[in-house]
């Protein structure tokens, strides 16, 4: 009787068990198919939406490239003297039109009459006297730039066609440039996709792929199939392969070319073999577990789980420590093990907190609370006569390390560096985390003297650089030293005074830095500027000064650049260092920009009464360039002056661009189509981006002073500035140089190509009379009316 039982209990067990692994097996199985091919799907559709993305923006780039080449004064000159002499000329124009077509990797390149004859080019198929075969991009009322893909001697073309004018409206010609879309092509875009690329044209069964990443097999497979006549997703078999597919006109054409992407369905499926035999070994385990489970509780059902019940009846009433009896190796001693687990990890868990609250779980030094508590400890068991000293290390421009790498990299150089000061940690002194990039040491006991001897050791610690993603990179910081009892007797006013000195330090630009008493009314001091700098703009406390600029080719004096100065009532001289941060913060550099440019606009129209053109550069931040009416004030200043908007010249910096590009963008190109000159301060000394760079309307570059202060010296300082120089002529730009302290510099950048000097060899800031005086002396030629 017990037996049979025991059987049917068994076997009602495992039957039930089998059925329901075999649905499992059965719906995973058709759950993966389903989901990978969809997942595939979504893939290819996204891949399109990338490379619709890529082409359009090449074909953007190109068009933008045709026509910055159909304004070169080169190929205007030529094209207008071809009337002249057309033989010669014509094999000129073609030499440049192949420098034009290597330069911009284009396949050809050509030039029309406004008619559409050709009368130069680069073509091996297309002569001069035949037409154009794209005569219909010509068409219109008004000629404007167009371009096309097409089908050419089985070549995918980039067609752009772009007027060109001798000057506007005059149609001088047609620029054509023709880009070929081949299999490199198609190669970048699968690498770019992550699925196969082909360009299909013709009819199914009967197709042409100018252009693919697959095979010569493969693309020869794929002409001869039968593709359905529906664009979207498809399946089809390639070479053995079950293939999922995504089809869409090619942007750009009439639909003649269509974009095919593929991803292998059965490569997909064949990733999830080793699941399938998992899963298998989990069902054979789980009818074996079954089995002995099945026969173990018809041999005992009751006894062990009352003694479980028990047992976790006293869990229940609160006795954590009691453990559950582990009786033998059944499921109710697994469960039995599996709670005294469950016990021993709330034990861990709640040490873990513990640890926690007292860590930094970033570099798993000690963070604020137990730097605090310690710092509190030091200071009730320092000795009469001895001092505690807190060192607040904060590094400099951490945030834009983070900004340029990621917050991951900076994770990282954070752990390195304090793993380092773990290293070399002297004895007896305490490291925590504080926060952010801000470590703090506790030194007890401690005087000045080993305070500063302490701080120079563990600053001396950033000499190493840092490897971070193959990257090597040194930090620096600023140290700020305080002192029990003269700097605070207990644990906050320790920090505040440390983290004072820390942040006066970073101003004064010095790596330590000891508190005063005094610092804390330079806090106060600036405090006290943020209130007054509105009421010094509109008080009249400021003043423009002037720092002249010298053509250096002509050597005559071109302009100057507007510098701001605050003369304070009460402290004197304010540097700009020190108010124009605060106006930023304070949104006061809108009125301070409109202020200096109303004078600057003001002493530019007292100059041309007196016969001078004097170009002024005025500096504006980014907060100016995102208000939307900062055209439109320079427009509304410049007609109420009566000024030619060719005198005024604006300064940026690539970084207030990228506060908001779009509105920054939509400014700058208002500014230059006024005829205000645009100028890239500082270029060099931040996260210069060349797309970002040829994306500016600009006309001049300013390679900062520390690249010219040892041009002579530093054979990397003159390579950094040549390059420079030739990649701004090369994008039409002028290049400005700031620091010019001697003759012999300014020789040099002579012999280099650069265009405009500004520095002390000329002068210094000079204030409107003192500047007067100096004109009155300049011993350079003066550009006059």
């Amino acid at each position: 009787m017990n037996l049979s039982l025991r059987n049917r209990i068994l076997a009602f067990f495992i039957g039930l068990l089998l059925v329901i692994l075999l649905l499992v097996l059965a719906l995973v199985q058709r759950s993966t198919y389903q989901h990978t091919r969809e997942q595939i799907s979504q893939q290819l559709q996204f891949a399109h939406t990338v490379l619709a993305n890529e082409l359009q923006g090449r074909r953007q780039a190109q068009s933008a490239l045709a026509e910055l080449i159909a304004k070169d004064f080169t190929l205007l000159g030529e094209i207008a003297d071809l009337i002249d002499s057309p033989e010669q000329q014509a094999q000129s124009l073609s030499a440049s039109l192949e420098s034009f077509a290597a330069r911009s990797q284009a396949s050809f390149a050509l030039v029309s009459a406004p008619d559409g004859r050709i009368l130069a080019g680069t073509s091996e198929h297309l002569h001069p006297g035949q037409r154009l075969p794209w005569a219909s991009m010509l068409q219109g009322n008004e000629p404007s730039s167009h371009e096309q893909l097409v089908l050419q001697g089985g070549q995918v073309l980039h067609i752009n066609v772009t007027p060109i004018f001798a000057p506007r409206p005059n149609l001088l010609g047609w620029l054509v440039m023709a880009f070929v879309i081949d299999d490199r092509a198609t190669q970048h875009w699968a690498e770019l996709s992550g699925a196969d690329v082909a360009v299909l044209a013709g009819q199914p069964g009967n197709y042409q792929v100018p252009a693919t990443n697959l095979s010569a097999a493969a693309r020869a497979q794929l002409a001869s199939s039968l593709l359905p006549a529906d664009d979207g997703g498809l399946l089809l078999e390639l070479q053995g392969q079950q293939q999922v597919a995504y089809r869409a006109p090619l942007a750009g054409t009439d639909g003649e070319l269509q974009l095919l992407l593929l991803r292998s369905l059965s490569d997909a499926l064949a990733s999830y073999q080793p699941l399938q035999w998992q899963l298998a070994a989990i069902i054979l385990a789980a009818l074996l577990l079954a089995s002995i489970g099945a026969w173990l509780i018809a041999s005992t059902v009751s006894r062990p789980l009352s003694q479980m019940v028990e047992s976790v009846r006293r869990i229940a009433s609160g006795d954590y420590q009691a453990r559950v009896a582990e009786n033998g190796g059944s499921e109710v001693g697994l469960l039995a093990r599996e709670f005294n687990h469950m016990q021993r990890d709330i034990a861990e868990r709640e040490a873990t907190i513990s640890f926690l609250a007292y860590r930094d779980p970033l570099t798993s030094l000690d963070n604020r609370n137990r730097f605090v508590a310690r710092l509190q400890a030091a200071l009730a068991n320092a000795l009469p006569g001895a001092g505690v000293a807190v060192l607040l290390m904060d590094l400099d421009n951490f945030k834009d390390l983070n900004d340029t790498l990621g917050h991951d990299a900076g994770d990282q150089l954070l752990c390195l560096l304090g793993e380092r000061l773990l290293q070399h940690l002297r004895a007896g002194d305490g490291l925590a985390r504080l926060g952010g990039d801000e470590f703090a040491v506790l030194i007890a006991p401690a005087d000045p003297h080993a305070a500063l001897a302490a701080a120079h050791h563990y600053h001396e610690l950033l000499t190493e650089p840092f490897a971070v993603r193959g990257i090597s990179m040194t930090l620096n910081a600023t140290v700020g030293i305080a002192l029990s009892p003269d700097h605070g007797e207990t644990a906050g006013s320790l920090l505040q005074h440390a983290e004072v000195a820390m942040y006066w330090g970073k101003t004064q630009h010095s790596d330590l830095a000891l508190y005063r008493a005094e610092l804390d009314s330079h806090s106060l001091l600036r405090l006290a500027l943020m209130s007054e700098l509105k009421g010094a703009i509109e008080e009249g406390q400021l003043s423009l000064y002037f720092q002249p600029k010298l053509t250096i080719a002509s050597r005559t004096l071109l302009g100057v650049e507007c510098l701001v100065r605050w003369i304070h009532p009460q402290h004197g001289f304010i540097a700009p260092d020190e108010f124009i941060p605060l106006a930023e913060q304070t949104g006061n550099i809108c009125a301070l920009t409109r202020w200096v440019i109303r004078t600057a606009l003001a002493q530019i129209r007292v100059w041309q009464s007196e016969g001078l053109q004097l170009k002024t550069a005025v500096n504006i931040s980014a907060l100016d360039l995102l208000n939307p009416d900062f055209a439109a004030f320079i427009t509304s200043q410049l007609q109420e002056h009566q000024v030619d908007p060719a005198s005024l010249v604006v300064e940026i910096t690539e970084s207030a661009v990228m506060a908001d590009p779009a509105l920054a963008m939509q400014q700058l190109e208002e500014l230059r189509r006024l005829g205000v000159k645009l100028s890239i301060d500082d270029y060099g000394t931040g996260y210069s981006s060349m797309a970002q760079l040829k994306r500016l309307p600009v006309h001049e570059l300013k390679i900062d002073q520390s690249f010219i202060s040892d041009l002579l010296s530093n054979p990397d300082d003159e390579i950094i500035v040549r390059s420079t120089i030739e990649l701004a002529h090369n994008m039409g730009l002028k290049v400005v140089a700031e620091g010019v302290e001697t003759q012999a510099v300014l020789e040099q950048l002579d012999r280099l190509g650069c265009d405009i000097a500004q520095g002390y060899l000329l002068s210094k800031p000079l204030a409107p009379a003192a500047f007067a005086e100096w004109l009155a002396k300049c011993p350079w030629a003066l550009p006059r009316g």
